[in-house]
């Protein structure tokens, strides 16, 4: 039986003079993803988020617009079979605020145009969901 993780992160969006960004972060593995992290004990899918894109970027001025979905695989580590859930959100992030990376959990954070982020993006199943938070976005902005 595979022991159960869950975790929580989101597409972070901000929006600059009619352009939008995209921000995503490299994680210790050296892959570009957006930023996400486990889910406390009785904390919301959401305050998760929330606190892991707070903790990785710096960013504090975020609000969740939706919840986009969710990533469900297996993975291995120190040869126990694990079972994760992750719940992604679409938030978006004030225009002003700067990114203040924490070098303990990612190697780096970064604003990408709408196009370069889908370029960029590596995990498996991530580029239908952040094609998912931009054109959301698009639609609600």
């Amino acid at each position: 039986m595979a022991e159960r993780q869950f975790a929580a992160g989101g597409v972070v969006i901000k929006k600059e003079e009619e352009k939008i960004h995209v921000l995503l972060v490299k994680d210790s593995y050296g892959h570009w993803t957006w930023p996400k992290g486990h889910i406390e004990k009785g904390e919301t899918a959401e305050k998760a988020a929330m606190r892991e894109i707070s903790e990785e970027t710096g960013l504090e001025e975020t609000c969740i617009v939706e919840k986009l979905g969710e990533q469900e695989y297996y993975f291995t580590l120190k040869g126990k079979k694990i079972f994760k859930t992750v719940y992604i959100f679409l938030l978006e992030a004030d225009p002003h605020e700067k990114l203040i990376v924490q070098k303990a959990e990612i190697r780096e954070a970064r604003w990408f145009p709408p196009e370069e982020a889908l370029e960029t993006i590596e995990y498996k199943g991530s580029k239908a969901l952040l094609e998912k938070g931009i054109r959301t976005f698009k639609e609600k902005s």
